[in-house]
């Protein structure tokens, strides 16, 4: 099991279910394989924590179309300004608190029952009213 400030490889074979209620803060988790967060029966809320993840050759699924994600969700990138930069190919600097994707990730959660607008004019920082 990762700990704290390791780096997490999903190998490309490998088919993974995240269950933690909160994770330990990964250094990086690169995804090759397969990741899906545990949904369904005793399910609760998972957190997944860590600074940087790329999922590159793999995929990640939260809930699915036919059955979406029934608790809460989340991912949180930790880091602070001064932190070192994620570095692609020694071309592409990507800051940090980055999630990369070059797979596919999959989102799937319970249908919004609120009613729902989009801002259609640019708001100023500070502004108070819009």
């Amino acid at each position: 099991m990762p700990v704290e400030g390791d780096n997490v490889v999903i190998d490309m074979a490998w088919d993974m279910i995240f269950d933690l209620p909160e994770s330990p803060i990964y250094n990086m988790i690169q995804v090759n394989g397969w990741v899906t967060f545990q949904n369904g029966d005793g399910a609760g809320d998972l957190h997944l924590r860590c600074k940087h993840m790329y999922v590159r050759a793999g995929q990640v699924h939260i809930g699915s179309a036919s059955t979406p994600f029934a608790a809460q969700a989340k991912i949180t990138l930790i880091g602070e300004k001064e932190s070192e930069s994620t570095v692609f190919d020694n071309t592409i600097e990507a800051g940090n608190k980055v999630i990369s994707n070059t797979g596919t990730i999959k989102m799937y959660g319970k249908s919004r029952t609120g009613k729902m607008s989009r801002l259609r004019a640019p708001v100023e920082k500070g502004a108070t009213t819009f």
